[in-house]
């Protein structure tokens, strides 16, 4: 594992010279307390499931908070013809099995058919299906692109994209393996090296007993409460409407107090989102004036995701709105999973989508074209895009395009959210990634 020099960063404070001057200390036991919501994200869509998800499924790479690519699982070589991945030594899957390209290309087929991040970050490889099919027998998985993509390395560092050999989140390859479904026990054979603690114990507490038990200081770590409004937020929710229901996003946006809602249904660390993309990325903080309220008829089906209490919250705030403006909105919850497969399906007419964006203008803009269903217009906003090698002029193209397509899309912007997360003052060597997500991998504690 990477042993980052210590004291560079504790969470929350300083590190004293006593602590930076320690060599960090084995053993032990990691203990985390989850939410049921945490828990309920099996495969890590959330932040705080992304960061729980890490421990036992590591991401392919790391984004560090200041955009540099560093391996965790597979060094990614940059070609003319696009970006080779190959596995690391060591990267092996629970049952032993090292990680190779077929492997790879399975695991991203997986999460191809589940997560609209993942079809976002994968979408500028040329015939990316003959590309995951001719990884058989070979030792790297290639990636030819359609067009220029300087973001790819960043994107394929996305939690979504996390290798996982078998049918479930806990088959993925990380610092621990799961040893029964609420513990964790160290790997030696991590890429990265064996994590300090011996293993982690997991439990699944209400709001209230978390808090206590935080405050108690018996457990080290609580995802799902509390967190840094300074923090990056890029977990986005839109409301998605088809085509034929793109007038429902209007009047929805024309009686919609998005700093009202984030207040009341959603929390901190959370703010209303005006534009495609949020303030985190650079886009407005603010959104422009509109007019009179409109109104409609008819009827219309929301989906949303119900082990997501902000969306059902916000669902039901959007059934009142739409039926005081003259429509009749039928709720229809859906597990994460069945929601972006009954979408793509055809299903609902409206559906709440949160996605948790990369850090990258560009790619974040490439995750909302990816939400509307229309490649051929993703390819055609991204191209142009693509073609701009320096990375801020890129990102300043990128908000500027996004300003412009935020009246065509059938996407309206809600809010955004941080990770929610505490973790205690005493453990050393803690930090942020590039995707604003605790990176729990190299954590002790005196």
């Amino acid at each position: 594992m990477r042993r980052i020099a210590l004291g560079l960063l504790l969470v929350g404070a300083v590190p004293s010279a006593a602590t930076a001057a320690a060599r960090a200390r084995d053993g032990g036991t990691f203990r985390l307390a989850v939410l049921p919501e945490v828990r309920a994200d099996r495969w890590g869509d959330t932040p705080e499931g992304a960061v729980l998800r890490s421990l036992v499924a590591a991401p392919l790479c790391r984004l560090d908070a200041g955009g540099r690519v560093q391996p965790v699982l597979a060094t990614l070589q940059r070609s003319a013809d696009g970006v080779s991945v190959v596995a690391r030594p060591g990267a092996r899957s629970p049952s032993g099995a090292p990680l190779g390209a077929a492997e790879l290309a399975r695991a991203w087929g997986r999460a191809l058919d589940r997560s609209p991040v993942a079809r976002a970050a994968l979408a500028p490889v040329r015939d990316l299906a003959a590309a995951l099919e001719q990884s058989r027998g070979r030792g790297a998985l290639v990636l030819p692109l359609a067009y220029p993509w300087p973001d790819l390395e960043a994107t394929l560092c996305h939690p979504a994209l996390s290798p996982v050999t078998g049918d479930g989140p806990g088959d993925g390859i990380g610092p621990y393996a799961l040893d029964g479904a609420d513990r964790g026990r160290a790997v030696p054979s991590f890429p990265e090296g064996r994590p300090h603690p011996d293993g982690f114990v997991l439990t699944t507490l209400s709001r209230r007993a978390a808090q206590r038990a935080f405050e108690s200081r018996t457990t080290h770590v609580l995802l799902g409460d509390g967190g840094d409004a300074s923090a990056s937020a890029l977990f986005a929710t839109y409301l998605v409407s088809r085509p034929a229901a793109r007038a429902l996003v209007g009047l929805a946006e024309s009686r919609l107090d998005r700093g009202s809602l984030v207040r009341s249904f959603v929390g901190a660390p959370a703010m209303a989102m005006p534009g495609l993309l949020p303030p985190a990325l650079g886009g407005p903080d603010r959104g422009t004036a509109s007019g009179a309220p409109a109104r409609g008829s008819g009827t219309a089906v929301l989906m949303y995701a119900t082990d997501r209490p902000a969306q059902r919250a916000v669902a039901q705030r959007l059934q009142i709105l739409l039926r005081d403006a003259g429509v009749q909105l039928t709720l229809a919850p859906r597990t994460p999973e069945a929601l972006d497969r009954d979408w793509r399906a055809g299903q609902g007419d409206l559906a709440l989508r949160s996605v948790l964006l990369p850090p990258a203008p560009a790619a974040a803009l490439g995750v909302v074209l990816e939400l509307t269903g229309d490649a051929a217009e993703a390819r055609r906003e991204l191209a142009p895009l693509g073609a701009v090698a320096d990375a801020g002029e890129r990102a300043a193209r990128a908000r500027e395009r996004a300003l412009q397509l935020a009246a065509t899309l059938p996407v309206l912007p809600l809010y955004s959210e941080g990770l929610r997360a505490r973790v205690d003052p005493s453990l050393v060597d803690v930090r942020r990634d590039g995707f604003g997500l605790w990176m729990l991998d190299d954590a002790w504690w005196p």
